[in-house]
């Protein structure tokens, strides 16, 4: 199903924090990685020495096909919308990157990270990581056996059960279900029937188990569940719990601000 993998640097060790869960997906997928490097005019975090100095993948992943592109930014263009370009144009399905990296923190966009605005605005999903700060995941950066999809059961927020799917089924993980509903939304009266429904509507029926359900002013919640079950990642579209409003993304911002785990995030 996917066809590439994208892993943006700009060469610190923040955002080369990423590469240990981008090099072991596209090896469990047995799909190419493409290392992105978004050149900054007069980027002083890249040196001479350093313009071209890539992380290497771990061993683990050394068999992981690589290619690596050094992506020129216009002065008034958005890295974030860069990175986007590139991934649509290269044919990456998934976008793996860590939050806060030194670019990362240097352009901003409305308050709101470059990492971040990918994991909101990128209709290709994106795998966002943050290792450092006080919101950092704690857990093995690569450890994939326990995946969390969260979902109203909308056709919006079905749109990313496919790759988490591709991912559990690749890592031998285990995917766990999380109904999730806001104040506004309708559950539905069949509800083993629209969840059945939903999982086969993604070809994921192989995937299906007992959900979890929450209901109404739930975002922190969330944050809890996916603390005290120690996911290792969660799966959602920015319309998660929005009552059907896909401007309405406020419970998926909190998420992405604040899981404890790695995000796998999309806007349908």
């Amino acid at each position: 199903m996917l066809r590439a993998i994208m892993f943006p640097t700009d060469f610190s060790a923040v955002a080369n924090s990423a590469l240990p869960l981008a090099a072991v997906l596209a090896q469990k997928l047995n799909v190419p990685l493409l290392e992105v490097h978004i050149m900054h005019g007069g980027d002083p975090h890249v040196t001479e020495t350093t313009r071209y100095e890539f992380p290497p993948l771990p061993e683990q992943a050394a068999g992981v096909r690589v290619e690596r592109a050094m992506i020129p930014k216009g002065p008034n263009e958005d890295p974030a919308e860069v990175l986007m370009r590139t991934a649509r144009e290269r044919d990456c399905d998934l976008i793996v990157m860590a939050s806060h990296g030194r670019s990362d923190v240097a352009q901003f966009f409305l308050g709101r990270s470059v990492a971040e605005r990918i994991a909101r605005e990128s209709q290709i999903p994106a795998i966002v990581v943050r290792l450092y700060g006080a919101r950092r995941t704690t857990r093995p950066i690569d450890r994939l056996a326990r995946l969390l999809y969260a979902t109203d059961l909308s056709k919006r927020s079905r749109a990313i059960l496919p790759v988490a799917a591709a991912i559990a089924r690749a890592t031998g993980a285990r995917l766990d279900t999380l109904l999730v509903f806001g104040e506004g939304d309708v559950m539905p009266l069949d509800m083993d029937g629209a969840l059945t429904k939903h999982f086969a509507e993604a070809e994921a029926s192989d995937l299906l188990s007992a959900p979890q359900v929450m209901q109404g002013g739930i975002a922190e919640s969330v944050i809890s569940h996916v603390a005290e079950q120690q996911f290792d990642l969660i799966a959602f579209t920015t319309t998660l719990g929005s009552g059907g409003d896909p401007s309405a993304d406020d419970m998926a911002d909190y998420i992405i601000r604040n899981a404890p785990c790695p995000v796998l995030c999309m806007k349908p």
